[in-house]
């Protein structure tokens, strides 16, 4: 398959996941911007592969086969950061008394893969597993989006329809950590460092979570605190 092909392919699968209910061939390809004979093409390869499923009525599903491709991925990825991440996680929230999230960059979006949840007060906010959420929205997203590669900043910029966006994340790399208050989540604000692999490329981005009004109070010391817990897993990571 050649490489615009493969990169349609994957917007397609990419927004077979978005959609809450089953689309059809047609309606999956407007969605995605392409032809719709283009989009019966790719999902023939793709069904021939196993990762889509096209049913009698026309509709699409993701296929059986990416059930274990994610599992894999999943194991993988516990394995070589959310463990080595969660003892670290564990103390920061404990000694700043809010919420601390693991996010990982997928495609333009950002994913928490692991979240611990502070005791300290009843009022906290909770984030699920596999919660997804643009890259250009929120401290957790940008501080993955400042560390992106030329070309997908780029194409995250065009997409995010926010000219403003590259000045943001041009401040946030100079600074070393992000903040944002009521951006993603109303009346919730956060702080968030970058985690970078050996090569210095974004890998995972750590984030300290809670009601606007205690994060706001002392910005420095929970920047301080989760640049601090951010480069300790970093160092994990490098072995």
């Amino acid at each position: 398959m050649p490489a615009g092909a493969l990169q349609r392919a994957v917007e397609l699968l990419h927004r077979l996941g978005e959609e809450p209910v089953q689309p059809t061939v047609a309606e999956l390809a407007g969605a995605a911007g392409m032809p719709t004979s283009t989009a019966y093409r790719l999902l023939a390869e793709l069904e021939a592969l196993g990762l889509v499923a096209r049913g009698p009525d026309r509709t699409v599903t993701l296929g059986t086969r990416l059930v274990a491709l994610g599992r894999t991925a999943e194991a993988g990825l516990h394995e070589r950061l959310v463990a080595p991440a969660t003892a670290v996680m564990r103390e920061l929230s404990q000694q700043v008394g809010e919420s601390v999230i693991l996010t990982v960059p997928c495609g333009l979006e950002a994913i928490v893969v692991h979240a611990v949840e502070t005791e300290r007060h009843s009022v906290r906010l909770s984030y699920p597993r596999f919660r997804r959420a643009p890259m250009h929205q929120g401290a957790s997203g940008k501080v993955l989006a400042a560390y992106l590669e030329p070309a997908e900043l780029s194409r995250l910029i065009q997409a995010s329809g926010r000219p403003k966006l590259a000045g943001q994340l041009e401040q946030i790399r100079s600074a070393g950590f992000a903040y944002t208050a009521g951006e993603l989540d109303p009346g919730a604000a956060a702080v968030a460092a970058p985690i970078l692999d050996r090569r210095g490329r974004i890998l995972a981005g750590l984030s300290i979570a809670g009601p606007e009004q205690r994060i706001v109070a002392d910005v420095g010391r929970a920047a301080g605190a989760v640049v601090q817990a951010a480069q300790r897993i970093q160092r994990t990571q490098h072995g």
